[in-house]
């Protein structure tokens, strides 16, 4: 029998994509899980290091977050009591799913578009940026969509392996287009954009702007920061008042953190109440003995409800029915009456999730988040400080309220005016307007804090490392960068399946090569659009189709992949994707349903559906993660 051959690059591109994606999907998804924070290891566990439940996102939070300049001096007992208490709080809050709301909840979107972006910082860090060198002394047109994507690769190249990363702090010392994408996608594409700019919305204009900026404007740095902690974090109760005069504080009460956010969560609770009682005065209503149970569901035990999804998709009822089980065979549901179980059942969903919310960050005894807070602010005290004297910091808090403003004010849609819908060109000119504040920004606080400097040169430095690759792989094209560093680990797990199984999971890596090749394709024609138009004078009526940005198709797969309750006909569970569940999606806390760019036609990202993986999955994915068990404690420089 003839030697296996290795995998080419295109099948350990397509691979390192399907292991990669899968994994950082399912570690985000399970933080919602206590037991994940409880087998995490560090560092919420110091003595758990072997076998973590998450070693993906362990290997990320090791290479890039605790060694974040202020974060990396914080005391043990920050992360195994503060954060990891606050995140059992949350998790043991089991906030719902977007199986019983029938619509792809704000969670989901939000964890499944995380997942789509750390990915890529994932794949760089495990295999590596390529050690394909540029051309020397290359030269750029930037009005050419060739030269400005090659000019990118190029920048990235001599960020990580040349000296590039020193010259740019001494240049911003001395004197974004993928970002509009996710603000396009996020605010207008999305479903549920025109809900999280609501929240945004409510969020700025509680926010005390001007305490803020006067607050900052105060001289002296200790005090300043002092103010900033008394205004943002200090309650307003009778134990605040006899602490000044020698008593003990008191967790009781909120801060005015805690009211904006408690505000912000109890507006929404309203518009749903509202909806509730609607629905109960309905003449198409439930009993009230079915809208009893409905409402009891909403805080079952995690356990009872998977019961309940199991039937559910089993037996190919919708949620509502599954869990009504007797009740409806003495009232059956009526189609209209259905509909209306499965909208009741959303609503008192989205009431508990909110309830708990607000216990668990405004009310929980002790307060775990401005205990928390308070910690991190004890450690950022030399960076603010150094900020502080470096920085204007009044007039940048000025110019990030600006920004919001603006970003709010293009992302809001008017229903009665649909196709006057922001394009990513939008977005773009919106980033280009603020960039200068930003620049002026990192140059004074480059120039004036040397500290600051110094701290987030070393930091960026040793990040960049990270991407380094120790092996070179030869690439079979431009745009395929293969599995760097984990080719020979993923050879190694193919290696293991028989030779029938290894047959179809080689069938299944071709197929999806090819899709890869595709949406590679399309999205470097669409940067191409964008950058054409972004050099037309008429650039709000400057045509593109869609949005650049891999992961952003990665991130609508992700949605359309989630799976949702049948409706009230019955049948398989539905999916993201589905049109009903598109439309219910939609539907803001007050019941009106919030116009998209997906109903006005505009700038949708085209739906390229990947082929099936679920052999590569079922064969190779645990042997993955055990691989990434092993790097775990493995560093880089």
């Amino acid at each position: 029998m003839s030697a296996r051959q290795p995998l080419t690059s295109d099948q350990s591109h397509a691979l390192f994509d399907i292991l990669t994606g899968h994994e950082i999907l399912t570690e985000i998804e399970s933080l919602k899980h206590p037991e994940t924070i409880a087998t995490f290891g560090p560092p919420f566990q110091p003595t758990l290091s072997h076998h973590p439940s998450s070693p993906l996102l362990r290997i990320l939070l090791q290479s890039f977050i605790l060694n974040l300049p202020g974060l990396r001096d914080v005391t043990p007992h920050f992360w195994t009591e503060s954060i990891r208490t606050l995140a059992t709080a949350l998790d043991s809050s089991n906030l719902s799913e977007s199986y019983d709301k029938g619509s792809v909840g704000i969670r989901r979107t939000l964890s499944t578009a995380t997942a789509s972006i750390v990915q890529s910082v994932a794949r760089g860090r495990l295999g590596g940026y390529p050690k394909q060198q540029p051309r020397k002394d290359a030269a750029y047109d930037k009005a050419n969509p060739d030269d400005v994507v090659r000019a990118w690769d190029d920048f990235l190249y001599r960020i990580i392996y040349r000296d590039l990363l020193d010259s740019m702090f001494v240049k911003a010392a001395e004197t974004d287009r993928l970002l509009a994408s996710l603000l396009h996608q996020n605010l207008i594409v999305s479903p549920r954009g025109q809900s999280m700019l609501s929240l945004l919305n409510r969020l700025h204009r509680l926010t005390p702007y001007f305490l803020i900026k006067q607050t900052l404007k105060v001289g002296n740095a200790a005090t300043m920061l002092n103010g900033m902690v008394q205004l943002l974090l200090a309650k307003m109760n009778l134990s605040t008042l006899t602490s000044w005069f020698g008593g003990q504080p008191s967790d009781s009460g909120m801060n005015l953190l805690q009211q904006i956010i408690s505000q912000v969560l109890s507006a929404d609770t309203a518009e749903l109440r509202k909806r509730s009682k609607a629905i109960e005065q309905s003449h198409d209503s439930p009993t009230k003995s079915q809208m009893d149970r409905l409402r009891g569901y909403a805080s079952d035990t995690a356990q009872e409800q998977d019961k309940m999804r199991t039937k559910s998709q089993t037996q190919s009822i919708s949620i509502a029915e599954a869990i009504l089980a007797g009740e409806t065979v003495e009232h059956p549901l009526s189609k209209s009456c259905h509909k209306l179980a499965l909208d009741y059942l959303s609503i008192q969903l989205a009431i508990r999730d909110r309830e708990k919310l607000i216990q668990v960050l405004c009310h929980h005894q002790p307060d775990l988040l401005t205990t928390s807070i308070r910690e991190l602010v004890k450690v950022y005290d030399p960076i603010i400080r150094a900020l502080h004297n470096a920085v204007d910091l009044a007039s940048g808090v000025s110019d990030g309220q600006a920004f919001i403003d603006d970003l709010i004010n293009l992302s809001l849609i008017d229903k009665s005016k649909g196709s006057n819908v922001a394009t990513v060109q939008d977005f773009v000119h919106l980033l280009q307007k603020h960039a200068g504040s930003s620049h002026v920004f990192i140059h004074q606080a480059l120039k004036n804090g040397k500290d600051l400097s110094e701290w987030y040169h070393e930091y960026t430095r040793k990040a960049v490392e990270q991407y380094k690759q120790d092996s070179h792989v030869e690439l079979t094209s431009p745009h395929v960068a293969a599995a760097g560093d984990c080719t020979a680990m993923l050879n190694k797990l193919v290696s293991t399946v028989s030779g029938d199984e290894e047959r179809i999971v080689i069938e299944e890596l071709d197929r999806y090569a090819k899709f890869l090749e595709s949406l590679g394709g399309r999205s470097r024609d669409q940067m191409h659009n964008i950058i054409r138009a972004s050099l037309a004078s008429d650039l709000r009526n400057a045509k593109t189709d869609g949005n650049p940005g891999m992961f952003l198709y990665k991130w609508k797969n992700f949605i359309d992949e989630t799976t949702i309750t049948p409706g009230p006909e019955g049948g398989p569970p539905r999916t993201g994707e589905s049109n009903s569940v598109k439309d219910a999606t939609a539907v803001d806390v007050d019941g009106s349903k919030a116009a998209t760019a997906v109903h006005t036609g505009e700038g949708e990202v085209q739906h390229v559906k990947p082929p099936g993986v679920g052999n590569v999955l079922r064969l190779l994915a645990p042997g993955f993660k055990d691989e990434l068990r092993k790097l775990v404690d493995v560093t880089k420089g």
